[in-house]
């Protein structure tokens, strides 16, 4: 039999002799990995369900509302209002070569939308169809958002969110169907899909109808946009392109461009990034307080190595006597370390998967729960959870083995 099988058997009938310290080993480890995991499991789904409800928003978008100056200007005085129009998203596109997409947006309150003899309160929107990307405004299928015939032609067409079409249709299908507002009719074109939205304005989607922006006008009158929202290019800053888009409202319209009152910015991306360094910063919280769990058992592991270092003393001064280098009996004690992290930690990862899966097939109705999200395992936390397990079993061996190295074989075989 070779060293290396030796040793192993050597650990394997070591680990066998009082079976009910290891065996509590085991539940420990296996118990601090599932707390870890579950822990991680539970940071990683609150992650996902933010972002997921971050982008029921939109795509990055950068949302601006026109204000009012606070400064005079060029001997216009201070209390003006600012307009958005379509001369300033002209502007826009062709002066600030960083923005992606620019579109306006008008809005109506409190509109009749009657289909048959039932009739629904709701928030209108004039829309674009880049809305669909910009502000995710996807269809379900067997439908479809407006497009640019629509917008060219001014086409009475209406795109629907969920909710309404549900409160407006109930489980009849929409599509090809045709409602009034104000005595017009329009025809439904689509549905939007089913969405999350942690961050809006005027209201969640899922309860507004969109028609076309040139429609919008030819019903309501032309005004100016309520808002404008605009997308920046991968490799823009948002910061700078803000800076521009104020100072082409500045000159177009007459303002101090330091006023900052005189437009308002919801800059979307900005706030993106501020929410990824606080769910980072919570996941490596989390992940610490699951690896201190981990932590303790590993003291536990190390305290049964030493005890049973102890016990094999007279042993170990026997393989030392023949032969047996320090690193052979450092590399044993550490050895049997990593077989309790590993078998306790695979134990742990086992069980969690379990756990996770079971908490993933569970529906969640409740508004509160379903903002915490369902437990989430990835490939990061198996990297981090398997890291954690390996450098507890190495420290747990670390001393155990050096004691062991250290011994004298002649004083090894006197011990009792």
């Amino acid at each position: 039999m070779g060293p290396g099988r030796q040793g192993l058997a050597l650990m394997v009938r070591f680990l066998g002799r009082g079976r009910s310290r290891p065996a509590a080993i085991l539940l420990a480890v296996g118990w601090g990995t599932l707390a870890m995991m579950l822990l991680l499991a539970f940071g990683e789904g609150l992650k996902l369900t933010m972002e997921t409800g971050r982008y029921g928003l939109g795509l990055d978008p950068v949302i601006v509302w026109a204000g009012t100056t606070t400064k005079p200007w060029m001997g216009m005085k201070a209390g003006r209002g600012i307009d958005l129009n379509e001369e300033d998203l002209a502007a826009l596109e062709r002066e600030i070569p960083e923005i992606d997409e620019v579109a306006g947006e008008r809005q109506r309150w409190a509109v009749d939308i009657t289909w048959g003899s039932k009739a629904v309160s709701t928030h209108l929107t004039g829309v674009m169809p880049c809305y669909e990307g910009i502000r995710t405004h996807h269809p379900q299928r067997g439908g479809r958002f407006l497009n640019e015939t629509d917008q060219a032609q001014g086409r009475r067409v209406i795109f629907l969110g969920p909710d309404l079409k549900e409160r407006l249709f109930g489980p009849e299908a929409a599509v090809g169907q045709s409602v009034q507002i104000h005595g017009v009719p329009f025809t439904v074109v689509g549905v939007m899909i089913d969405k999350q939205q942690m961050g809006m304005y005027s209201g969640p989607d899922v309860n507004k109808a969109s028609i076309p922006l040139s429609t919008f006008e030819s019903v309501f009158g032309k005004t100016e946009y309520s808002l404008m929202l605009y997308t920046i290019k991968p490799d823009a800053d948002s910061k700078e392109v803000e800076k521009k888009v104020r100072e082409v409202f500045a000159r177009r319209q007459r303002f101090d461009r330091e006023d900052e009152s005189a437009l308002h910015f919801w800059d979307t991306i900005e706030n993106r990034k501020e929410t990824a360094k606080v769910m980072n910063g919570m996941q490596i919280f989390l992940g610490l307080v699951g690896g201190m769990t981990i932590l303790v058992a590993g003291v536990g592991l190390a305290n049964m190595l030493f005890v049973m270092v102890h016990r094999r003393t007279r042993e170990i001064g026997m393989q030392m006597a023949i032969g047996a280098r320090k690193a052979a009996i450092t590399s044993q004690v550490v050895g049997e370390s990593l077989i309790l992290a590993g078998i306790g930690g695979y134990l742990g990862i086992g069980l969690s998967w379990l756990v996770v899966e079971l908490l993933q097939r569970i529906p969640i109705k409740n508004e509160g729960l379903q903002f915490l999200g369902k437990p989430t395992l990835s490939l990061p936390l198996g990297i981090v959870t398997v890291a954690v397990l390996v450098g507890i079993g190495c420290l747990a061996g670390a001393l155990p083995s050096r004691r062991a190295a250290r011994l004298n074989p002649v004083e090894a075989l006197r011990h009792e």
